[in-house]
C-alpha cells in the first residue's frame, strides 16, 4: 500500500503514529520545520480571502474525509451512529449540485449522497446536507430548509435527507436544543422540518487525544478548525499536526493543504506568520510546553505506567494468595495470616 493509500484509508503506519516515530532524529525534525516555514512564508499576511465556509468545503469535499469526520463524531452521538449503521459509508459521494467549478461555492456548504446498506430495497439512497456555522445562528434550520427545497424537492428527489450542522464557533451552542414554535400552544411544537438534523461541535466535542488515529489530512483540517479562535493554541498545535502530513505525504497536494489551512488562520489572525513558524527541536525543548505530538507521547507513557502498576498489583495479589494457602496448610490461623500479610 502506498503512503497516499495509507493516509486516505486511515491506516496507521507501523509505528502507530502516522510515520512520526518518537525517536525521529533532530535533523529530520529540522528538515520538516524548514519545509513548514517555507509554506508559512508563501502565505502572504493580511491578504487571505479565506472564510470558515470556504475552508470546510476545501477540507471535507473529499468523501473519504467527510466519512472520517462522521465516524469520529459517531463515537459520542448515538443518533449519528444509528444513521451510519443504515448506510454504506464507502458509497458516500458528492452530488453535481455540490460545488461551483472551483469547489468553493454552492447552494449549501456540502451535499452528498450515500446508498442504503444491502438488505433493503435496491437503489435506495439518502441525501446529505452539511452546513457550516462558526457563530450562533438560530435561523440555521430555516436556511437548511431552503437548501433542502432547492436541492431535492425542486429536482423531484423524493429521498430522506439528513442535515449536518458542523459548528466550530468560540461559544457553546446547540441549535437542536431550541424548541420550535415556543410561543405557540403545545399542540404545534412537534411540527418539524422535512429532514433529520445532527449537530457536530468541532470546537468543543472533540479533544486532542481523539485526533490521534485519524488521517493527517483530517488531522490538519480539524486542528485548524478547533483552534481558529485561540491563536496561542493554534501556534502550538497546528505545526505539530502539520508535521504528520509533511512527514507522511510530502507532495504538492499535502503542502497545498497546509497552505490553505494557514490561509484560513491568517484570515482570522493577520500578521501572525512569525509566531506560527515551527521551532527547531532545541527551541521546542526550551519552551516548556506540551506540544500536540508530545501530548500523545505523554498519554502513552502514562497509560504504560498504569498498565505496569496494574501488572505489579496483580502479581503481588497472586503471591499473597499462595502464601495464605501455604500458611493455612501448616495450621496457621486466619488472624495471624492477616497480620503477616499486612506486615509484608
Amino acid at each position: 500500500m502506498s503512503e497516499k493509500e495509507e493516509i486516505e484509508n486511515n491506516t496507521p503506519s507501523t509505528d502507530g503514529n502516522f510515520g512520526v516515530a518518537p525517536n525521529t532524529p533532530d535533523s529530520v525534525i529540522r528538515d520538516i520545520a524548514q519545509e513548514f516555514n517555507v509554506i508559512v512564508n508563501s502565505v502572504k499576511d493580511g491578504e487571505s480571502n479565506f472564510s470558515h465556509d470556504r475552508f470546510l468545503r476545501y477540507a471535507f469535499a473529499e468523501p473519504r474525509r467527510m466519512a472520517e469526520l462522521l465516524t469520529l463524531f459517531s463515537r459520542h452521538n448515538s443518533s449519528l451512529k444509528a444513521f451510519l449503521d443504515t448506510i454504506d459509508l464507502k458509497t458516500l459521494r458528492g452530488t453535481k449540485e455540490n460545488f461551483s467549478s472551483d469547489k468553493q461555492t454552492g447552494s449549501a456548504d456540502l451535499v452528498f449522497e450515500a446508498d442504503i446498506k444491502a438488505g433493503g430495497v435496491t437503489g435506495l439512497y439518502v441525501g446529505i446536507i452539511a452546513e457550516h456555522k462558526s457563530t450562533n445562528k438560530d435561523n440555521v434550520l430555516l436556511q437548511i430548509s431552503e437548501y433542502y427545497h432547492h436541492l431535492f424537492l425542486e429536482r423531484k428527489k423524493d429521498v430522506p435527507v439528513i442535515a449536518f450542522i458542523v459548528y466550530n464557533g468560540k461559544d457553546p451552542w446547540n441549535p437542536l436544543a431550541q424548541e420550535r414554535f415556543a410561543n405557540y400552544p403545545e399542540y404545534y411544537r412537534d411540527i418539524g422540518f422535512p429532514f433529520k438534523v445532527e449537530f457536530l461541535d468541532v470546537g468543543h466535542a472533540i479533544d486532542d487525544a481523539e485526533l490521534k488515529n485519524i488521517s493527517p489530512f483530517t488531522l490538519v483540517a480539524l486542528t485548524a478548525m478547533k483552534y481558529i479562535w485561540d491563536e496561542r493554541k493554534f501556534e502550538i498545535t497546528f505545526p505539530e499536526a502539520a508535521k504528520h502530513l509533511l512527514k507522511m505525504h510530502n507532495t504538492d497536494e499535502g503542502k497545498d493543504f497546509i497552505k490553505q489551512a494557514l490561509s484560513y488562520f491568517f484570515w482570522k489572525w493577520p500578521h501572525k506568520s512569525e509566531e506560527i513558524k515551527m521551532d527547531s527541536p532545541e527551541a521546542i525543548a526550551n519552551k516548556g510546553y506540551e506540544s500536540f505530538a508530545e501530548h500523545f507521547v505523554n498519554v502513552g507513557i502514562e497509560k504504560g505506567a498504569k498498565q505496569e502498576r496494574e501488572r505489579i498489583d496483580a502479581a503481588n495479589a497472586a503471591r499473597d494468595s499462595k502464601l495464605e494457602d501455604f500458611l493455612r496448610s501448616k495450621g496457621v490461623s486466619d488472624d495471624i495470616i492477616s497480620e503477616a500479610i499486612a506486615i509484608k
